[in-house]
């Protein structure tokens, strides 16, 4: 049987041995690793001239959505037919914060402010110049207990603090 070669016409992922030999990278757990590889599954390129995917151009660089339960339909999918089970959903919570941490995401648009209100976020580089003991690159604002609707169904959300 020949082997496929991707002519550049078909997307892929492209890991660079930057990345894998990075303290960023390697502080990862197992299941951060799994989760960070499927994100980078999601970033979308641009194409050359000649139609082939160019993998220096990433067009979503800024505005990458990772919804929860994208994560855990992948690992769950009848594709995959994977015998272990999806990641819950705190696990994914922590990976976030650990991408953030080490410099790998940061935090464009925080979700959460009611139905269809996800969080948005930008691909970085930081995680090239993080080592092991290094403050996190950077961090996400917590949701407060005070924040909730004004009234159910209006769609109009309280985000300040109550207590001013």
């Amino acid at each position: 049987m020949a082997k496929k070669r991707n002519s550049g016409s078909e997307p892929g992922t492209w890991l660079t041995k930057e990345l894998l030999h990075s303290d960023a990278f390697r502080s990862l757990s197992s299941a951060h690793k799994d989760i960070w590889l499927f994100i980078l599954t999601l970033r979308k390129y641009g194409k050359d001239t000649r139609g082939r995917y160019d993998y220096t151009r990433v067009q979503n660089k800024n505005s990458l959505k990772v919804p929860t339960i994208a994560i855990q339909d992948f690992f769950n999918g009848p594709a995959w037919k994977m015998s272990m089970p999806s990641h819950n959903a705190d696990t994914i919570r922590r990976a976030f914060k650990k991408f953030m941490a080490v410099g790998f995401l940061s935090i464009v648009h925080q979700g959460g402010n009611g139905p269809g209100d996800q969080s948005i976020y930008q691909l970085e580089d930081s995680w090239k110049r993080w080592k092991v003991g290094d403050p996190a690159c950077f961090t996400k604002k917590g949701m407060t207990r005070e924040k909730g609707f004004c009234q159910p169904k209006s769609g109009v959300f309280y985000t300040s603090d109550r207590k001013k």
